[in-house]
């Protein structure tokens, strides 16, 4: 990554803190709402992943080559139902 990028994710990674429900009734909650927009029952958040092409660092090895055949970092998320 470059020295920008590598700013940039340092930023907002200082900003974004997890935040997890405090009561049994705010988990409740939450996987009712999945399921009144989703119609997901007993979800209370999804993760997925989307790998980002980049130029490797030197003497990186095969570390950021992935199974498609190309260099990438994964960059994964942790959302509830309102993202």
């Amino acid at each position: 990554m470059n020295k920008k990028t590598t700013e940039i994710a340092s930023a907002k990674s200082e900003s974004a803190k997890m935040v997890f429900p405090d009561t049994s009734a705010k988990w409740k909650e939450l996987a009712n709402l999945f399921e009144e927009r989703w119609n997901f029952p007993h979800c209370l958040g999804a993760i997925d992943g989307k790998h980002i092409d980049i130029i490797p660092p030197a003497d990186s090895g095969s570390y950021y080559y992935n199974y498609k055949g190309r260099h990438s970092m994964v960059l994964m998320a942790i959302v509830d139902a309102r993202y």
